[in-house]
């Protein structure tokens, strides 16, 4: 980046006040060593894949205790003398002398607030990982500790076992699916799927008409193994072989479902060419799973359709699990279908600088990276994904229109190598599911002994029956957070609580037509707002509204 553009760029950050993140630092002064060493070290190494990495010296952030700002820089700035900018520089000269291999860098002086500071401007290298010194650890006046640092978020830190792996990896240049095979050649790739590849993507006829080898050729599907011969690299495999697995051990997807009136769970497997799996686990799911009732309203007589879970939704999960799975790693893609939920599961992680906290946060991912390069560009041509990275917004915006709970993308944390993602079934469904069933009937004919009749209307009456002039001023401002379904379903909640404060999970789930699972979510939803709170035991305890 050139000169002029570092400090046009750094000049934006603190006129605008950024936060500090993955590629933003602040530093008051120079003598904060430790910190300047460790942070160009993880900017060098660039585990979250940015252009650049800023580190301002003369800038001291914020860190409010009574209001809790922090991380902002603090303005006007503290800034360096300008008699003291030239030993400054030197300061930082010698003391980025201690990251392993040289660092690729460049210092720059600016003037904000009528005050001098220094730009470190780290650009990313090839020739990591990169490693601070045992020497730096020895001496008193830095005393950081020796190693490849990382910067995750505002975070600058030694990696974990699966963020090491995934930095020697990058620097390795290494893709596994853009190796050769061990042992799969080129007879092990299926010359009826290359050619249906190319004309469902209108490849032109004079490559459509190759043979085989010169088919493999053009796509680039073949490589001359380092012991001599022809080897199908691992995409290939993946895209056109029968029998992906047979090759690459659990290249295949897995439903694996509740069995109907069982506590039971069954599982069908998908294989094949991935692209075909794609294909084979959405046509499961429309022709399977996918449920919808179409709703009339009493009053206006307009109708609307909903469905337990979209169909888009379903498909763009699904899709983006194949097309991200990490194929070296010995798990299959693995889709668990319950009665109030769909979990999606790939055990590895998305790339950076996507994290699990974006994936929650966010619908556009404009810089995402792919771990495999290939079979992305495959899809893309196939029409199995459309523009790069706008896969999760497709699926949030069709839980959205389908009237649907958010989807919840896990693990939290930075340790555990799995990915997560999780639809609940739209409750608006789930309740005339419920009432169609007959499930709450038959409960309220036990329990009252009354006719069918009778129930039917009473279990109508007081589902429909919100005491909301009788909520706290606390419960009336969390109900704010919801509309529509999702707020009748927090009022009923909150209504049975008020009328018995040992009402069970499973009694609320009755009354309010939902599962206990989502009773349970929105109950901690409740407790972190402060709007309920759980008192004594999960068997003796009270509910208590605020």
């Amino acid at each position: 980046m050139k000169a002029n553009d570092i400090i046009r760029m750094a000049h934006d950050i603190i006129d605008s006040c950024a936060i500090e993140n993955d590629y933003i630092e602040y530093k008051k002064s120079a003598d904060i060593k430790d910190g300047i060493l460790k942070t160009a070290c993880a900017f060098s190494n660039n585990y979250m894949n940015r252009e650049i990495g800023l580190i301002f010296v003369g800038i001291e952030e914020v860190d409010d205790k009574e209001t809790g700002e922090k991380a902002v820089p603090v303005r006007p700035i503290s800034g360096i003398k300008e008699s003291l900018i030239e030993s400054t520089e030197n300061t930082i000269k010698a003391l980025l002398a201690n990251i392993h291999p040289r660092i690729k860098y460049s210092l720059h002086q600016d003037e904000i607030d009528d005050k001098k500071y220094i730009i470190i401007a780290v650009e990313p290298g090839p020739d990591g990982p990169y490693e601070t010194s045992d020497k730096a650890e020895k001496d008193k006046k830095i005393g950081l500790k020796a190693g490849r640092y990382i910067r995750v978020r505002r975070d600058t830190r030694l990696p974990n076992k699966r963020e090491e792996f995934e930095l020697l990896k990058k620097f390795a240049d290494f893709h596994f699916t853009s190796e050769l095979n061990e042992t799969a050649t080129l007879d092990d790739l299926d010359y009826e799927y290359m050619k249906e590849y190319l004309a469902r993507t209108n490849a032109a006829p004079d490559i459509r008409a190759m043979s085989k080898l010169e088919m493999a050729k053009a796509l680039k599907l073949i490589g001359e193994s380092e012991y001599g011969g022809l080897r199908a690299k691992n995409f290939a495999v993946l895209m056109f072989a029968d029998k992906p697995e047979q090759f690459i051990p659990y290249a295949y997807v897995e439903i694996i479902r509740e069995a109907v009136g069982t506590d039971k769970m069954e599982s069908k497997r998908f294989s094949g060419p991935i692209w075909i799996q794609a294909q084979q686990v959405v046509k499961y799911f429309e022709d399977n799973i996918q449920a919808s009732y179409t709703i009339r309203d009493s009053l206006t007589n307009a109708a609307h359709r909903v469905f337990n879970w979209p169909a888009i939704m379903f498909a763009e999960l699904a899709t983006n699990c194949i097309l991200h799975k990490e194929y070296s790693k010995e798990q299959y893609v693995g889709i668990y279908l319950y009665k109030d939920h769909i979990s999606f599961i790939n055990h590895n992680r998305p790339v950076p600088p996507v994290t699990i906290e974006d994936m929650n946060e966010k619908t556009e991912f404009q810089d995402r990276n792919y771990l495999n390069k290939e079979i992305k560009e495959m899809f893309f041509s196939l029409d199995l994904i459309q523009s790069y990275g706008s896969g999760i917004r497709r699926a949030k915006n069709a839980m959205a229109d389908n009237g649907s709970p958010k989807l919840v993308f896990e693990p939290v944390n930075d340790t555990d190598d799995y990915t997560m993602v999780t639809a609940y079934i739209n409750e608006e469904f789930a309740r005339v599911k419920a009432e169609e069933d007959g499930r709450r009937v038959e409960d309220h004919i036990k329990a009252l002994g009354k006719s069918e009749k009778n129930v039917t209307e009473n279990v109508t009456e007081n589902v429909t029956e919100v005491v909301t002039e009788l909520f706290s001023d606390v419960s009336k401002k969390y109900l704010k957070n919801y509309k529509g379904r999702q707020k009748a379903t927090a009022e009923k909640i909150l209504n049975a609580i008020t009328s018995n404060n040992h009402v069970t999970i499973a009694e609320m789930a009755k009354f309010a037509s939902v599962s206990d699972r989502t009773i349970k979510r929105y109950l901690k939803d409740m407790q972190e707002f402060g709007a309920v709170e759980r008192k004594g035991s999960d068997t003796d305890g009270e509910w208590l509204l605020h």
